[in-house]
């Protein structure tokens, strides 16, 4: 090809491209200015053509561009040759318009002396606003991943199949995974048990898949198998994934269930308050009655009905009676300190009190692995719990049909897994297992999580307290409650602390075959006929003898006129005349070295006493057992011995 045929082809090349095509020679002279420069630059070819090029190269480049040209002139190395650079261009307008230049230069044929620049030149704004733009979209990401990763609650991405793309620290921290790697590429129904992920997929997918959203709580599975209680919030993604932000509540709903058992407690004192004001004005006659039942029971056991069933029914039913009434009486009291009871006795109890109310083909039995298992609790607070749970039991058994009930009692293994506690806490110490099953209707779903709720009851008669009784009580003595129920019985498992020290089964016996000296003359005064009947009853089985008097003023006088004659006084507080403090305070003025004893239906809160006026102190539900052992310790007193 001819020289002037390939200047022509590149001529039409450079007026064929819509790039600028700019030449100058060595002079910085337009030389050449292509269709793409005019429009570019706003100059046509023949007003630009010979000029000088500083005509575009804006004031603060022109020094550094007239140096750059003589570099290379001199044989130097410019800077821009054989690169696209980013520069800015002077338009005609005197706008700076952002240009990208790719700079070449040619030189003569024989001398090899610089014969010119040649540049293309394009407008770099579009792009130049578009890195911009791709930046700022850069930048907000990593704000928001920053933002993400620096949150507390945990936030998942799933692709469209339910797998983890991106869980961010908090996510996996919250389920127990140092960082992403163990769950990423991983179903998000790993971190649910089967029946919560079921769940999920139930409820809330199709909310997720019809309104795009869905906002609900849920049991996640920790890695060591713990329980994380979450709030959760799923959305979809615009590839069809799941966004999943998630709260842990735990410490939240740990605080919720604190403030309702405590407003439960407090429920329940204030009921028991309420029937205690009710019942006040018969209290002491009722208290009464209960202490003659159980202590003649006791009675005729010595006269030789001691294999009678329905004797321990009666001194069970007459102790039930009694701590009952105590509790309503004074439910702000301090109660008996909880001590080494003996479960399998107590459960006896239990089981002997609810069979005689089953009907013909309903059972009742207790199933115990070891003879003697002790517990550290009060007697009438853990009987309370039982027949709570007992008559519930009986309650649901079917009424046309055959149905049992099954106590068990054992040692909790420790290495033994038990279903997370519906009330209180697993204790760590060494407890006992007492499991109360039953093949009754059960319970329904959606009431199981209410059942220890006050006045919440399915059955049609009730308050709804028993449960709640039930929770506060297992509660304050340390251990907890586990629920299990369907379409063939309810099992309530009770995880109770053991005491530190076992039954000491031969001191109970030994101090329960002592007896008050025999001959001892004894002064009884109580204006309940039937009471003072059962005292001096009482008394004369011990060997001693009982002189009954039912008025204060009268038994003053009979003092003072034998004095000396009697080793105790035993009396009652609520009398007509003076009460019981009264009465001893006069006793004591006169008659210093006289020992005294207080007999009495009344709480001690009831009663406005100093403790310098009783030696010793029996409630009258409690006389059958203890009335022999207070007058043994009251005889043997150095205030007796010194008489």
């Amino acid at each position: 090809m001819q020289h002037q045929d390939q200047e022509k082809l590149a001529h039409l090349i450079a007026e064929a491209t819509s790039d600028a095509f700019v030449a100058v020679d060595p002079d910085n002279r337009v030389i050449y200015w292509n269709n793409g420069a005019a429009k570019l630059f706003g100059w046509q070819a023949d007003e630009i053509m010979g000029e000088s090029l500083h005509r575009i190269v804006p004031e603060i480049h022109r020094a550094n561009h007239l140096a750059g040209m003589r570099r290379l002139a001199e044989g130097g190395q410019s800077r821009l040759l054989g690169k696209t650079t980013t520069i800015s261009a002077l338009c005609r307008d005197g706008r700076l318009l952002p240009v990208d230049l790719s700079l070449t230069h040619w030189v003569e044929p024989k001398t090899s002396k610089l014969a010119g620049y040649a540049a293309i030149i394009r407008d770099a704004s579009e792009r130049l606003g578009l890195e911009r733009q791709r930046d700022a979209y850069q930048r907000k990401l990593e704000e928001q991943f920053s933002a993400i990763e620096a949150t507390s609650d945990g936030v998942a991405i799933t692709d469209a199949e339910g797998f983890f793309l991106y869980l961010n620290r908090a996510h996996c921290t919250m389920f127990g995974y140092s960082d992403a790697t163990a769950l990423v590429g991983r179903h998000w129904s790993i971190l649910y048990s089967r029946q919560e992920a079921e769940r999920i997929e139930q409820i809330a997918m199709p909310s997720v898949f019809k309104a795009g959203s869905w906002r609900g709580e849920a049991c996640g599975v920790r890695r060591d198998g713990g329980i994380v209680e979450q709030e959760v919030t799923l959305a979809q993604s615009p590839s069809g994934g799941l966004v999943c932000t998630t709260r842990d509540i735990g410490d939240i709903k740990r605080a919720t269930r604190d403030r309702i058992r405590a407003r439960e407690r407090l429920q329940l004192i204030e009921r028991d308050e309420m029937i205690g004001h009710a019942v006040s004005g018969v209290a002491h006659d009722l208290a009464n009655f209960v202490a003659v039942m159980g202590a003649s029971a006791t009675t005729l056991r010595a006269k030789g009905w001691s294999r009678s069933p329905e004797l321990e029914r009666i001194e069970g039913a007459a102790r039930q009676a009694s701590s009952l009434l105590d509790s309503v009486l004074a439910p702000n009291a301090a109660k008996r300190p909880p001590s080494a009871l003996d479960a399998k006795s107590a459960l006896m109890t239990v089981i002997e009190l609810t069979g005689v109310t089953l009907k013909p083909y309903h059972s009742i039995m207790l199933k115990a692995k070891e003879e003697s298992i002790a517990l550290k609790a009060a007697e009438s607070e853990f009987l309370r719990v039982m027949m709570n749970l007992c008559n519930n039991a009986r309650d649901s058994l079917p009424v046309d049909r055959a149905g049992s009930i099954e106590v068990i009692l054992e040692r909790l293994d420790p290495a033994r897994k038990l279903s997370e506690p519906m009330v209180g806490e697993k204790p760590e110490l060494p407890s006992a297992l007492i499991t109360v099953q039953d093949t009754g209707c059960g319970i329904e779903a959606e009431d199981l999580p209410r059942i220890f709720e006050s006045f919440h009851t399915t059955k049609s008669y009730g308050t709804g307290l028993g449960l709640s009784i039930v929770s506060s009580k297992v509660v304050e003595a340390g251990g907890s409650i586990h629920v299990k129920s369907g379409r063939h019985g309810t099992t309530f498992q009770l995880v109770w602390p053991l005491a530190k020290l076992p039954l000491d089964q031969r001191a109970v016996e030994e101090l329960s075959t002592q007896r008050a000296p025999e001959g001892a003359k004894l002064m009884i005064v109580d204006d309940n006929p039937l009471v003072l009947e059962l005292i001096s009853s009482e008394v004369r089985m011990f060997g001693a003898e009982a002189i009954a008097i039912s008025s204060p003023l009268q038994a003053l006088q009979v003092l003072e006129a034998d004095p000396v004659g009697w080793d105790a006084v035993i009396l009652d507080y609520d009398m007509p005349e003076m009460n019981g403090g009264q009465l001893a305070a006069l006793i004591r003025d006169a008659l210093p070295s006289l020992p005294i004893l207080l007999c009495t239906a009344l709480h001690e809160v009831e009663m406005d006493l100093s403790p310098s006026l009783f030696d010793e102190h029996v409630v009258k539900s409690a006389i059958s057992s203890s009335l022999n052992q207070a007058l043994v310790r009251l005889l043997a007193s150095s205030r007796y011995k010194g008489a």
